[in-house]
């Protein structure tokens, strides 16, 4: 399996990483090269082709250009690991024999500390720039710079490449914190294995399980199976029909991942002018066709039971998503839902469902329409969580029509939060 990785980061620590990957002959780099941080940016978005890993030289470009890495890619950084550190001090040793007065950047001053702690030189002066979020370059270079002039400090040791030009530019004493070797080999360790994982999970089985029910009309049936050919051709998938109104279709994770943009668009469940019946649609993964298409099938069902068109998926870790494309898409497991106990399915779409109105003092109306369930399933639900100490009826809603008052029950989020992961737990 054959990976492309962009290299980005200054030319020096570019040619670095691609020393190392010369050792791995399944990898093919591009160079993407910046004579500043604050042109990453730039350089990603004026590159066409996408790579399957994105490889930074440290974590400041990485923190500029996320959002800008595609959804089917992977992203790292080469981290601080502390061996940098004992490089870059073993070089101002060997060039002046003892630690004069360094000025830091990109090194968190805990772990400065330790390591004139270890070395046994707890009284040497140093002095360490707070990196939290990117600092400006320009001003990272005018605080060294006014060090040195102050006499503050004797000497700089900076992690940004574009810093460092131009100190030694200005002929100051610097020294650049750079990466080992070892360092580089094991972070594309790292990302190769995130970027096996992430083909693995885009070549996943997917199979979608379409359910109609049209009207009377035979013109109806005919335009809802006219959108679903047409999608199978844009998820180049196979598709077969069992039943009357059943149409299933094979493809790979990936392509329904790009087509409905992640599970967010469905245009095939809107109904157009003047259309009438449902679709509902079930889509299931799993590492088998027999896994994905059973997953499918459960999904479905899912979906039959929510008003109108709908689609629910079941992925190979059982979790259920749905409904898709909505506002109120929840987000809970099937685990153990067989066990009887506590963390049934219900309650683990009760907890989603009150994680996504961010509400924790409901009444059992307000959950059997936000679950779409039954009120007495709702009231089932409530007295459970009563009997585990999880809700407490806190007052009564007041009623503007007949009839009583339905009473108001405060939530505890974290005990139920604990409870529904209980089975989940190793």
């Amino acid at each position: 399996m054959h990976f492309s990785f962009a290299v980005i980061g200054p030319k020096l620590l570019v040619d670095d990483i691609c020393d190392v990957l010369q050792e791995f002959p399944h990898i093919e780099p591009t160079r993407l090269i910046y004579d500043s941080e604050k042109n990453v940016r730039d350089l990603l978005q004026s590159t066409m082709e996408v790579f399957d890993v994105y490889f930074f030289s440290g974590d400041v470009p990485f923190l500029l250009s996320q959002d800008l890495i595609p959804p089917h890619s992977c992203s790292v950084f080469i981290p601080f690991e502390g061996t940098e550190l004992y490089k870059a001090m073993m070089q101002i040793y060997r060039h002046y024999h003892f630690f004069p007065i360094i000025s830091f950047d990109g090194i968190p001053a805990k772990h400065l500390q330790e390591f004139f702690d270890e070395i046994e030189a707890p009284n040497v002066k140093w002095y360490s720039k707070n990196m939290d979020g990117f600092q400006n370059s320009e001003e990272l270079y005018e605080h060294h710079m006014s060090l040195w002039q102050e006499g503050v400090a004797q000497v700089v040791a900076t992690s940004i490449h574009s810093v460092y030009q131009r100190l030694k530019a200005n002929h100051l004493p610097v020294f650049f914190i750079r990466s080992t070797k070892q360092l580089i080999r094991d972070t594309v360790g790292k990302a190769l294995w995130l970027a096996r994982d992430q083909k693995k999970q885009l070549a996943q089985i997917t199979v979608l399980q379409f359910r109609l029910r049209p009207t009377e009309d035979s013109q109806h049936e005919e335009r809802y199976y006219k959108k679903i050919t047409d999608l199978s051709k844009r998820l180049f998938a196979s598709m077969t029909s069992g039943d009357p109104g059943e149409y299933t279709l094979y493809t790979t994770r990936g392509i329904v991942e790009k087509v409905t943009k992640d599970f967010t668009s469905f245009p095939i469940l809107k109904n157009g002018s003047g259309e009438q019946g449902t679709i509902n649609l079930g889509i299931g993964m799993g590492d088998t066709v027999e896994r994905a298409l059973y997953n499918a099938g459960r999904a479905v069902h899912f979906a039959e039971r929510h008003p109108g068109n709908s689609a629910y998926l079941i992925d190979d870790q059982m979790k259920v998503l749905g409904p898709l494309g909505t506002r109120n898409t929840l987000d809970y497991s099937l685990i153990d839902e067989r066990q009887g106990d506590f963390a049934s399915t219900s309650m683990r779409k009760l907890f989603s469902w009150l994680q996504l109105i961010q509400k924790n003092e409901v009444t059992t109306r307000e959950i059997s329409v936000g679950m779409n369930t039954g009120e007495r399933n709702a009231a089932r639900m409530v007295q459970r969580m009563k009997e585990k100490g999880i809700a407490e009826a806190i007052g009564s809603e007041s009623m503007s029509q007949r009839g009583r008052p339905r009473p108001i029950y405060r939530i505890d989020l974290q005990r139920l939060a604990e409870e529904v992961k209980v089975r989940n737990s190793p």
